[in-house]
């Protein structure tokens, strides 16, 4: 057969089968901390409670994909391979336009992002759910305030503390202007951005890549496996 078949199908079906088995891990650990929230949420330190369901819907669409590319393979489905294809072109172009924008766009995006930053800051006051974002955002950043911690005044919500000096601990566990991270949220978010732009528009770029070969790999396989059905039909 075409394109060398049975080397192409079981390249095809090891790779998906570690896609699948690292989905299931993904997806493992997502369910852990959903089903021992109470025990590590003191250890996880203010990350976002959306951070599971992440890791679960990621985890679901690796293994999703995997199992039509494995099926597939194994099978020699037509249908499933080209449905897996299909599948990883979709994600390659996701993934190329965000690398493109990321690269483009770059300083846009920055802005964008300040501009959320700050606008989470102002709605903190009127929303509960929004001072929880943002003291959660300045746990896990080291930061305080849009600016500066001086955006609060004299009183500091104690996310703005990574640990209470002496004056804070006399007064109570209270976060002080002499103890609270010097960063504010807004300049953070920024320079983060601008360190790792480029890192992850490269990877997601590299990533693409790869998934190319598996794409070019999958839509081979199809041909052979039509091919074949129709010199057997």
């Amino acid at each position: 057969m075409g394109c060398g078949t049975s080397f192409v199908k079981y390249v095809l079906f090891f790779f998906n089968l570690v896609v699948a088995l690292f989905g299931l891990a993904v997806i493992g650990i997502g369910v852990a901390v959903l089903l021992n929230w109470s025990v590590i949420k003191q250890e996880l330190q203010g990350h976002l409670t959306v951070a599971p369901w992440v890791f679960i819907i990621i985890g679901a669409v690796m293994f999703v994909i995997a199992f039509f590319g494995c099926c597939g393979a194994i099978r020699e489905s037509h249908c499933m391979v080209v449905t897996y294809a299909i599948f990883l072109l979709v994600i390659i172009i996701v993934q190329v336009v965000l690398a493109v924008l990321m690269f483009t766009y770059a300083d846009n995006i920055k802005e964008a992002l300040v501009k959320s930053v700050n606008s989470l800051f102002d709605k903190r006051s009127i929303d509960p759910a929004a001072e929880t974002v943002f003291n959660n955002l300045q746990q896990q950043l080291n930061c305080c305030g849009k600016n500066s911690a001086s955006d609060y005044g004299l009183i500091l919500p104690k996310s703005c503390c990574s640990h209470l000096g002496t004056v804070g601990k006399v007064l109570g566990d209270q976060c002080t202007l002499a103890d609270a991270n010097n960063v504010g949220c807004s300049p953070r978010v920024a320079d983060l951005y601008e360190m790792w732009n480029k890192t992850i528009a490269g990877v997601a770029i590299g990533v693409a890549c790869v998934e190319v070969i598996g794409a070019l790999f999958a839509l081979c396989l199809a041909n052979s496996i039509r091919n074949m059905d129709r010199r057997y039909a």
